[in-house]
């Protein structure tokens, strides 16, 4: 029979070497995304002909990008009472908003809000749709180029003039709720945020947007439709 003196010496030999491992596997990472390759234009070995190395993007910032992975290392092995995800946190921040609106009757003055932050983002919006004509340009500018969205929408489906993604406010919802920090269904959340949200900001951009339900499967669509006759000033 173990110990208690043994047991707990392997238990901290287990969770260092976990600590370990997770550090060599992120070290392993960083160094396959920073490893430089030889350019395929090099031509082999012959003489005269020059090997240059393809650049990852990331030089001078690799301890950036280390810390960035710690994050996210950190994150994803959270899993009780839940899986956590990279979102949670921006997740949390949002429903932690939309409660305080609904608890104070203020959701239309939360929409105008979010409107008038970010107003400069959407007029570039509106004038590069203006200028292509495009539908698929609003596309690219309210969701492509915009890290609240990208950064909250893991997994998001391009195409014409449409976009796709799981709703990924249901899960932490579970959570919250049962603690009692919100009384928020996902409906609710994705009516507000999703539908009431990206139709102020079309406005603004002088289109229209067609913003489905939340599918059996959890999926969320928007796509851009058509131009209104004006745009809000």
């Amino acid at each position: 029979m173990s110990t208690p003196l043994k047991s707990t010496k392997v238990i901290l030999g287990l969770e260092m070497g976990n600590n370990a491992m997770k550090k060599y596997i992120l070290s392993i990472f960083i160094i396959l995304i920073l490893m430089p390759m030889e350019s395929a234009n090099a031509g082999g070995h012959k003489e005269g002909k020059k090997l240059t190395a393809a650049s990852s993007g990331f030089e001078g910032r690799e301890e950036m990008l280390g810390r960035a992975m710690s994050v996210v290392l950190k994150s994803l092995n959270e899993t009780k009472p839940y899986q956590h995800d990279i979102n949670d946190a921006l997740i949390k921040m949002i429903l932690t908003t939309i409660q305080f609106a609904k608890n104070n009757n203020m959701i239309d003055e939360l929409i105008e809000n979010e409107v008038q932050a970010t107003l400069p983002m959407l007029e570039r919006v509106r004038d590069n749709y203006l200028r292509s004509g495009e539908m698929e340009s609003v596309m690219i500018g309210m969701i492509d180029r915009t890290a609240c969205s990208y950064q909250l929408f893991l997994d998001i489906e391009k195409g014409d003039a449409q976009r796709s993604w799981t709703s990924p406010f249901g899960l932490i919802l579970e959570q919250t709720v049962r603690l009692g920090q919100h009384d928020l269904t996902e409906k609710e959340v994705h009516d507000i945020w999703i539908k009431k949200r990206f139709n102020a900001f079309a406005e603004v951009i002088g289109v229209e947007l067609e913003i489905s339900d939340i599918g059996e499967n959890g999926m969320v669509s928007v796509r851009a439709l058509k131009p209104v006759s004006l745009a809000k000033k």
